[in-house]
């Protein structure tokens, strides 16, 4: 018995071990998927007001770093205030950026698909929402620098940020 359990035990190990190595992989899925669920928890949910948004950072696993939101080795959110906007920004590696931004839209529906206004067929790249009474216009971009591809993915209503911008 032992012998039969211990092969059990190590066989069940390898496949956790394995599985969480290709959920992390990045690009993947998975990978997506945790990023697409961070930014609906913290940047849509905290919409419009983003009063909460500090407890719903927390809530999601994120650590403040010098004045911004940040998870795993790329994940950063920040409000910043700019002509008239208050904007909730998370920038993510993007592997697969097109996959990446199905993802993002994707999940934003599954959560707030009640309150979408855009057109049935619009583009997943800029979706306006009503959360609220006020609308919040989720923005998908698309980034390119020298050290990979990126999303910026952020939140936008109009009106000022209840908390100052980083640095600051």
């Amino acid at each position: 018995m032992p012998r039969r359990l211990n092969s059990a035990v190590a066989l069940c190990a390898l496949a956790l071990a394995a599985g969480g190595g290709i959920a992390q992989e990045p690009g993947s899925e998975a990978w997506n998927a945790q990023r697409a669920t961070l930014f609906s928890q913290v940047c849509m949910a905290s919409a419009p007001d983003y009063d909460d948004i500090d407890d719903r950072a927390k809530a999601a696993g994120m650590a403040r770093q010098d004045g911004v939101w940040v998870a795993e080795p790329e994940i950063v959110i920040n409000l910043i205030e700019h002509d008239g906007f208050c904007d909730c920004i998370m920038s993510v590696s993007a592997p697969d950026q097109r996959a990446m931004i199905d993802k993002v839209f994707a999940q934003l529906m599954a959560d707030f698909g009640a309150e979408f206004t855009g057109a049935p067929d619009g583009l997943a790249s800029v979706a306006p929402f009503q959360r609220d009474g006020i609308e919040v216009v989720s923005i998908l971009e698309p980034r390119s620098y020298e050290d990979g591809k990126w999303l910026s993915a952020r939140t936008a209503v109009f009106g000022k940020c209840p908390i100052r911008e980083a640095g600051k």
